[in-house]
C-alpha cells in the first residue's frame, strides 16, 4: 500500500509486498502464529511510519488516564462484584496488557500521519497480538498471518470499502446500500446462484437436438432472497442474449393474468416506438417478427387467433400494423358463439394449446437462441398456469404429448430452455397443485433435469461477512455484533436488512467522523425488543414518508401494480393531488419500480407492509372507493383491463355489510356480467366464472322476480364458463335454480342445452338425451328414441333422392338459412348427432343427419349443414350400399370444412363420424393422414376426446400401411404422453400392443421419451 503524491486521504493505490518469516525474525525458535502477526504489525507499522518505531509508553500512567479510579478498585478474581456488560468490557480493558496499549498508541500515531483508518486498524489488531492466547486479549486481535492476509486482499480487490476514508455520515450510509427499502445485494448465496448459473451454463452450451432443459426451483420462507437471485439470473440471461421472460406472480392478481401480461408485455416492446411528436421511431427487434406471425397463423384456426388477441392486447395491434389478417377474421367471429366446445374442460384445454403455440412460434423467431423462463412466487399460481409452464418443460424436452402436425417434422429443432422459479414451501400443500407439477416434470424421462434447492437462512458466520462488508470493516470487528443481528433475527435475511435499518434510525448505530469507521451500542442493541417480523419494521418505516406518498401508496397496495392509463383513471378519484408525483417519490425512495408504463412494488413484503398500514375499518371502504373511481371510466363496458380492476376491487368488499346499496349492487352485478363476457372473449374461463359467481352474490333478495333477465343470465354464463373451465362443482345448483325458476320452456332453453352436456359428461348418457330431444321438440322436430331399420332406411333412401347430383357449388348457393326457430333447431340437432354417435342411439344418427338436409333444402344453408353431410355417407354405404354418391357426399363435406371459419372445431368433432366411410371409399394410405388431421384440429380447438381418440386411430391406421418404423415409435410415444397428460389410460393398452410389434419387428426399444407415469408391459404382460 503506497501513497501518491497528494496529501488526500484517498490517494492511496495497492500493491503486493512479500515478506518472509526469515526476514521477520533472528532466532532460531520456530516463530508461532501470534509471534509472526506482532513481527508483521512492526514491519507494517515501520513501513507506514517511515522508519520509525511504534513510541514507548508507561503503562501504569497509560491505564490510570484511561480509567477512573473507582474502576481500579475492581480487584481480580472478586467473584462477589456483579458486574454489567458494560462494566465487564471495562474490566477486561483494566487487565489489559502494555502490548495493547502499545498498539493503540502505534494505531493513532499512523492516523495522525494520515494513514488510512483501515491501516491503522491492521497494525493496531497485529500488535495486540502479542502474548499469544492472553485471556484479556481484545477479541479483535490478528493471531494468524492467514486473517492478516485477507485484509490485506480486500484493501486490494476492494479499495473504496476497504482502504479509502470515508468522511461524510450520508455517503456512509449509501454506501451500505441500507438508504433503500429493497437491497439489492446478495450474501452467503453463492451455492444457490452457483446452481442456477450452472444450469444456464448447462442450457446455453446444449445444441437442440439433445432436447435438455433444465428446470430449478428455489424454496424458502418469505425474505430469504429468492427474487434478488433470480434478478442475477435474469441479469446473466440478458448479457448472454437469451430470450427471457419474466413474471411474479401475487396473491391479489389472477394467475392467468400474469402469464398473459407476461406475453404481452414482450410483444409491446416489438411495437414501433412513438416520438415526441407521435411520430413512430423504429425499434431493433429482438426476434424476428415473420417466424413468429407466420408460425402463428399456420398453427391456429380464425377463432384461436381472435381469442390470443383478446388475450393479448399487443399481439392484436402488431397484426393491425402489418396486415388486415386479424380486422377479417373479427368481421365473422365471435369466441362465445362456437358451440364446437360441448365438451367439458375443453375451454382451459383449447386456452392450454394456444399458449403452447404462442411458445412455439417465440422460439421460431428466436432462431435458436436459448431461453429462459423466470417465474417467481409460484405458491400463488394456480394448476392451470402450472400446467401451461410444465408444457413449455416437456416441449423443449422433446418428450411433449404432440403427433406430427400436418406438413411438419415430427421433432423439429426445439428451443433450449431454463426453467427458473420460486416458492414460499411454508405455503405450499406438499400434495398440492405445485408439488405435483414438480413432480411430473421429474417424470418426464432424462431429457428433462429437475432440480430443488433450498434457499434458507443466513447463519451468523453469512451475516458476519454481511456486516462486514456493508461496514467496511474487518469480520473480526463485526463478529460480536452479527451474533445479537442474528439473536433478533433469526436468520431471515430481509429480517436483517431491516433490522439494521431500525437501529441506524434509532441512532443505536451510527458512523463516526472522528474515527471514520461505524460504531454502535452494543447494550442498547441487545435489549432491543425483538419485533413480530420484519412487516412490522417495514410498517414502522412506512408511515414515515409523506401523506400523499402513504395515500398513494396505500391505494396501489390494493393492486399490486398498476400501469400508466390505469393511475389516470385514479387521479380521478383524488385520493391525492397528484399520484403521478407521488410515486415518482416513491421509485426514488426505492419502495416502487417502473418497467415501462407500470408500476410495482420492489418486493411483496412492501406491498403487504403498506396495505397494512390502512385501519382495519378504512380498507374495504377504499375497495369501494378504487372500484366506483375505475368504474366511472367512459365507455366501461367495453374496456376490458379497467372493467377488470373495477370489479376486482368491489368484490372485495361486496360483503360487507351496508356497503353497497341496491342500485349500486345492481350496476356492479351487471358490470361483472359485462366482465365475464370479456374473459370468455380472451377465453380465461376461471375469471369469467368468478366474475358471474360474484355477481350473482351482488344480486337482490329476490331476484328471479325483480332482477329476472339479469339473473337468468348471469347463471346461464356461469354454467357455461364452468363446463368450459371443467370446475363443474356448482353447475347442478345453478342449473336447477333456472330450470325451477324459468317463466318459460324457452327461457330455459340455453340451460337445458348445457344440462344436457353435463349430463354426458357425468357418463347419464340417457338422461342427457332426453334432455335435447325435449328441446328439439320445441322447435317442432320430432325423433323417436329407438328408430327402427325400417323407417331408418326408408328416411335415407328419401335423402338420396335430395343428394343425386349435388355438388359443392350447389350447397353454396343455397340461400342463408333466415328462419330463426328452424336454425336453433338445426343448431340442437347438430349436437344430438355427436351425442347419438358416441353414446347410446347409433340408429338415431342416420335420421338426424337426414333432417338436416332436408331443412338445409328447405329452409337454407348454415354451418350446421356441413355436420349432416359429414355424417351421410356412413348412412348411405350402411344402409343403401351406395358406395359412389357416399364418396361424392364425403368429398362435399371436406370441401366445406376446409376453408370454413369454424374449419377446425367442425375437423375434430366430425373425422370419427366419417372415418369409417373413408376407410371403404378411399385408399387405405390416406386415412391416416385424416386422423392425423382431426387430431391436429382436435389439439387446436381443445377437444381432449377427440384429440385422444384421433391419436389412438392414426397409430392403429399408420401400422397397417406399413410405416418407417423408427418414426411411428416416435408418434407412438408422443402418444402415450398425451394420454399420461391427460390421464386417460383407458385406451392405453390397445395401443401398447401396436408399440411392441413395432419394437418386435423395428429391433429398437428406446422407452427414454416416454412419460414415467406409464407403465409399459410387454404382449404376455
Amino acid at each position: 500500500i503506497v501513497r501518491g503524491t497528494s496529501s488526500s486521504r484517498d490517494n492511496f493505490a495497492a500493491t503486493e509486498v512479500t515478506v518472509l518469516p526469515g526476514d521477520l525474525f533472528d532466532a532460531p525458535r520456530p516463530p508461532s502464529q501470534p509471534d509472526l502477526c506482532v513481527a508483521l504489525g512492526n514491519v507494517l507499522f515501520e513501513l507506514f511510519s517511515r522508519g520509525d518505531r511504534p513510541p514507548p509508553i508507561d503503562l501504569v500512567e497509560d491505564v490510570v488516564n484511561e480509567y477512573s479510579f473507582a474502576d481500579l478498585l475492581i480487584e481480580e478474581g472478586d467473584e462477589s462484584t456483579s458486574h454489567s456488560p458494560a462494566s465487564k468490557k471495562v474490566y477486561r480493558a483494566k487487565k489489559s496488557t502494555g502490548s495493547q496499549t502499545k498498539a493503540k498508541k502505534a494505531g493513532a500515531f499512523l492516523r495522525d500521519q494520515g494513514l488510512p483508518a483501515s491501516v491503522c486498524r491492521l497494525v493496531t489488531d497485529l500488535l495486540e497480538g502479542e502474548g499469544g492466547n492472553n485471556p484479556y486479549q481484545p477479541d479483535t486481535a490478528i493471531l494468524t498471518l492467514g486473517e492478516a492476509r485477507f485484509d490485506l486482499a480486500r484493501m486490494k480487490t476492494h479499495p473504496r470499502r476497504f482502504l479509502h476514508d470515508e468522511s461524510c455520515p450520508a455517503a456512509a450510509l449509501e454506501r451500505t446500500s441500507l438508504s433503500k427499502p429493497v437491497d439489492g445485494e446478495l450474501y452467503g448465496r453463492e451455492s444457490e446462484i452457483a446452481s442456477l448459473l450452472d444450469a444456464a451454463s448447462r442450457v446455453s452450451h446444449m445444441s437442440a437436438c439433445e432436447f435438455l432443459c433444465e428446470a430449478v426451483f428455489l424454496y424458502g420462507h418469505s425474505g430469504s432472497g429468492k427474487s434478488t437471485i433470480a434478478k442475477q439470473l435474469v441479469s446473466f440471461c440478458d448479457e448472454g442474449d437469451w430470450l427471457v421472460f419474466a413474471c411474479k406472480f401475487d396473491r391479489r392478481a389472477a394467475p392467468l393474468s400474469v402469464l398473459v401480461q407476461m406475453f404481452d408485455a414482450f410483444f409491446g416492446s416489438l411495437l414501433p416506438a412513438r416520438g415526441q411528436g407521435g411520430e413512430f421511431l423504429e425499434r431493433s427487434p429482438s426476434v424476428q417478427w415473420t417466424g413468429i406471425s407466420r408460425s402463428l397463423t399456420s398453427s391456429i384456426d380464425g377463432v384461436s387467433f381472435c381469442q390470443l388477441c383478446e388475450l393479448l392486447p399487443n399481439l392484436g395491434k402488431l397484426f393491425s400494423l402489418s396486415s388486415s389478417y386479424l380486422q377479417n377474421k373479427r368481421k365473422n367471429v365471435t369466441p362465445t358463439d362456437d358451440d364446437s366446445l360441448s365438451s367439458v374442460g375443453s375451454g382451459s384445454s383449447r386456452l392450454g394449446h394456444l399458449f403452447h403455440v404462442l411458445f412455439e412460434a417465440l422460439c421460431a423467431g428466436g432462431e435458436g437462441r436459448p431461453v429462459a423462463i423466470v417465474a417467481e412466487d409460484l405458491q400463488w399460481s394456480d394448476a392451470f398456469s402450472m400446467d401451461v409452464l410444465g408444457d413449455f418443460v416437456r416441449f423443449a424436452a422433446g418428450s411433449g404429448s404432440s403427433l406430427a402436425a400436418e406438413g411438419r417434422e415430427l421433432y423439429q429443432a426445439r428451443p433450449r430452455l431454463l426453467l427458473a422459479g420460486n416458492y414460499r414451501d411454508n405455503e405450499v400443500e406438499p400434495d398440492g397443485f405445485l408439488m405435483n407439477q414438480i413432480e411430473s416434470m421429474e417424470q418426464c424421462g432424462g431429457n428433462v433435469h429437475v432440480s430443488r434447492v433450498e434457499v434458507g437462512e443466513l447463519g451468523e458466520r453469512q451475516i458476519n461477512d454481511m456486516l462486514s462488508f456493508k461496514f467496511c470493516l474487518p469480520t473480526r470487528h463485526t463478529r460480536e455484533l452479527a451474533g445479537l443481528v442474528f439473536h433478533k433475527t433469526r436468520g431471515n435475511p430481509m429480517y436483517v436488512i431491516e433490522f439494521l435499518r431500525h437501529i441506524i434510525q434509532n441512532n443505536m448505530m451510527s458512523f463516526s467522523v472522528k474515527e471514520r469507521r461505524w460504531i454502535w451500542d452494543d447494550i442498547l442493541i441487545d435489549i432491543q425488543m425483538i419485533s413480530e417480523g420484519v412487516v412490522e419494521l417495514l410498517t414502522r418505516k412506512l408511515r414515515q414518508l409523506q401523506d400523499d406518498v402513504i395515500k398513494t401508496l396505500q391505494v396501489l397496495s390494493c393492486f399490486g401494480q398498476a400501469d400508466i392509463s390505469t393511475i389516470e383513471l385514479l387521479n380521478l378519484g383524488q385520493f391525492v393531488p397528484d399520484m403521478m408525483e407521488a410515486l415518482e417519490v416513491a421509485t426514488k425512495e426505492g419502495i416502487i419500480e417502473r418497467a415501462g408504463p407500470l408500476f410495482a412494488f420492489t418486493h411483496d413484503m412492501l406491498q403487504e407492509s403498506m396495505y397494512i398500514t390502512i385501519p382495519a375499518e378504512e380498507r374495504m371502504p377504499l375497495h369501494k372507493r378504487i372500484g366506483t373511481s375505475l368504474a366511472q371510466c367512459p365507455g366501461i363496458n367495453d374496456n376490458p383491463n379497467p372493467l377488470f380492476l373495477a370489479m376486482d376491487q368491489i368484490n372485495r368488499c361486496k360483503d360487507a355489510d351496508g356497503i353497497l346499496n341496491p342500485s349500486e349492487r345492481a350496476l356492479f352485478a351487471r358490470l361483472n356480467l359485462a366482465a365475464g363476457k370479456h374473459s370468455i372473449a380472451a377465453s380465461s374461463y376461471g375469471q369469467a366464472r368468478g366474475y358471474f359467481e360474484a355477481g350473482i352474490g351482488l344480486l337482490c333478495s329476490r331476484p328471479w322476480d325483480k332482477q329476472y333477465a339479469l339473473c337468468l343470465e348471469l347463471h346461464e354464463m356461469s354454467v357455461a364458463a364452468s363446463l368450459m373451465d371443467g370446475r363443474v362443482e356448482a353447475v347442478p345448483g345453478r342449473l336447477a335454480d333456472v330450470l325451477s325458476n324459468a317463466r318459460s320452456f324457452g327461457d330455459a332453453l340455453e340451460s337445458r342445452a348445457l344440462c344436457a352436456k353435463f349430463l354426458a359428461s357425468q357418463a347419464r348418457y340417457g338422461e342427457a338425451m332426453g334432455e335435447m330431444l325435449a328441446i328439439i321438440s320445441y322447435f317442432g322436430e320430432e325423433f323417436p328414441r329407438d328408430a327402427g331399420l325400417e323407417r331408418v332406411t326408408d328416411e335415407v333412401e328419401a335423402t338420396r333422392q335430395l343428394l343425386e347430383g349435388v355438388t359443392t357449388e350447389t350447397i353454396l348457393d343455397l340461400p342463408t338459412i333466415e328462419d330463426t326457430k328452424k336454425l336453433n333447431a338445426m343448431k340442437f340437432i347438430d349436437l344430438l348427432i355427436v351425442m347419438a354417435g358416441n353414446f347410446s342411439s347409433p340408429m338415431l344418427v342416420p335420421l338426424l343427419s337426414c333432417r338436416l338436409m332436408k331443412l338445409t333444402f328447405e329452409f337454407g344453408f348454415c354451418e350446421h349443414t356441413i355436420s349432416g353431410l359429414a355424417s351421410m355417407p356412413q348412412a348411405l354405404l350402411y344402409y343403401l350400399d351406395d358406395i359412389q354418391l357416399a364418396r361424392q357426399v364425403g368429398r362435399i363435406a371436406e370441401s366445406l370444412i376446409s376453408g370454413n371459419i369454424y374449419e377446425h372445431s367442425l375437423r375434430a368433432r366430425l373425422t370419427w363420424m366419417s372415418s369409417t366411410a373413408k376407410s371403404h371409399l378411399e385408399p387405405f394410405q390416406s386415412v391416416p393422414n385424416h386422423f392425423l388431421n382431426g387430431y391436429n384440429s382436435a389439439k387446436i380447438v381443445g377437444d381432449v376426446d377427440n384429440t385422444i381418440l384421433c391419436g389412438m386411430l392414426f397409430c392403429m391406421a399408420q401400422f397397417f400401411c406399413v410405416p418407417e418404423l423408427s418414426c411411428l415409435q416416435k408418434h407412438m410415444v408422443a402418444f402415450f404422453n398425451l394420454i399420461a397428460n391427460h390421464k386417460r389410460i383407458g385406451m392405453l393398452y390397445t395401443v401398447m400392443s401396436i408399440f411392441d410389434a413395432v419394437i418386435d419387428l423395428g429391433g429398437k426399444r428406446d422407452l427414454c421419451n416416454i412419460d414415467a407415469r406409464i407403465k409399459m408391459k410387454n404382449n404376455e404382460e
